[in-house]
């Protein structure tokens, strides 16, 4: 038996589909007796993911992510900044374009202190996740400002608590919105004079929106599960074509939360795709080649082939083909990325759960 992996991307407020979209998941691995061992999450995916890990079984992890999206709102995630990011703004008018790299001030749009006290230190529980009650590994993606490295950490074997606080709430980070955590993350790369300082870690989706690649890593996956908060791109449908963007701030929006993460998951996707490729195309010659050789020769070219899979990137770590299950939405959400106000995440989370259920239907 292969392993099962669910990978959750971010969205900020467009979690509510992926919470519906996980509530008849996680019914659909009960009914079927199915044991998530590799759950990676970013973002948003990091705290839906988070419910999973220290749940008490799926059924209460289906329960919780309902009951916590049924009653979310702005003031439990934010604070929009008031007079520093005018004050902000004021220094940039008095200062030389050059020199607005060096100026000092407000370092995101909302302070996120609420989405900290309420998720991070008021409802995270390291015990339970590393309890493996639910999930064998729960991983979140987090990013480097400084350096530009991408992670993908294990909650579940992280030894230190207060360092998976900070994992888990770094992942949530969308730079500009949200201030970034500073912290330090091992890496056998860093010198080792440079090892204690800390860096500012934000969301992996800067680099990975919808963290697959490193699920694979894991090798041995033959069942895997995309929930994604965005709709597959190119989305040729005609609130796309009709959509406007009318200023800088929503054009910015629009490449660099929307289409460039979605372009890594494409990329992600397409790896996949290239494995699967290239492991029949391998499984096919070698034993076409077999049943072609006999005798002695059968054995040697046999012993070859062997020796010749350790050299292959597609045979590393156990990999298998795969077919991905996918739910994503058809079409863009009710919802912005800040936008947690009811009902609209009622109605968004319904339409997680009616996606989910038309592509678990299919399967």
């Amino acid at each position: 038996m292969g392993k099962i992996a669910v990978v959750l991307s971010g969205g900020g407020a467009r979690g509510a589909f992926q919470a519906g979209a996980l509530i008849e998941l996680l019914g659909y691995f009960e009914r079927t007796g199915k044991r998530i061992n590799i759950l990676s999450g970013t973002s948003v995916g990091a705290l839906n993911g988070m419910s999973i890990a220290q749940a008490a079984d799926l059924r209460a992890a289906a329960l919780d992510i309902e009951e916590q999206w049924t009653h979310l709102t702005n003031p439990d995630v934010y604070k929009i900044r008031g007079w520093e990011i005018f004050g902000l703004i004021l220094k940039f008018a008095t200062t030389r374009m050059d020199r607005w790299p060096m100026v000092r001030g407000a370092d995101s749009l909302f302070d996120n202190t609420p989405l900290y006290n309420k998720y991070i230190t008021g409802y995270f529980r390291h015990d339970l996740v590393k309890a493996r009650r639910t999930v064998d590994q729960f991983c979140v993606s987090l990013s480097s400002l400084n350096t530009g490295a991408a992670y993908v950490r294990s909650i579940t074997d992280e030894p230190d608590t207060s360092k998976a606080m900070e994992y888990i709430m770094a992942s949530t980070i969308t730079t500009v919105a949200y201030s970034p955590v500073r912290t330090i993350v091992d890496d056998a790369r860093i010198p080792p004079s440079l090892r204690g300082i800390r860096q500012l870690y934000a969301d992996g989706g800067i680099s990975n929106k919808t963290p697959l690649k490193s699920v694979l890593q894991f090798g041995g996956v033959s069942e895997l599960y995309v929930v994604n908060t965005y709709p597959s791109y190119p989305n040729i449908t005609e609130p796309s074509i009709r959509a406007v963007f009318p200023n800088v701030f929503s054009m910015l929006i629009r490449t660099a939360v929307e289409l460039l993460p979605n372009l890594y998951f494409l990329r992600d996707m397409q790896t996949v795709k290239d494995v699967n490729n290239d492991l029949r195309t391998y499984e096919d010659l070698k034993t076409g080649v077999l049943a072609a050789s006999r005798g002695e020769a059968s054995v040697e070219i046999e012993k070859l082939f062997q020796s010749m899979e350790e050299r292959f990137s597609f045979k590393e770590g156990g990999k298998q083909v795969i077919n991905p299950v996918i739910i994503a939405p058809d079409e863009e959400l009710p919802v912005q990325d800040t936008e947690f106000v009811q009902p609209k995440l009622g109605e968004t989370l319904e339409m997680g759960r009616d996606k989910a259920r038309s592509v678990l239907s299919a399967l």
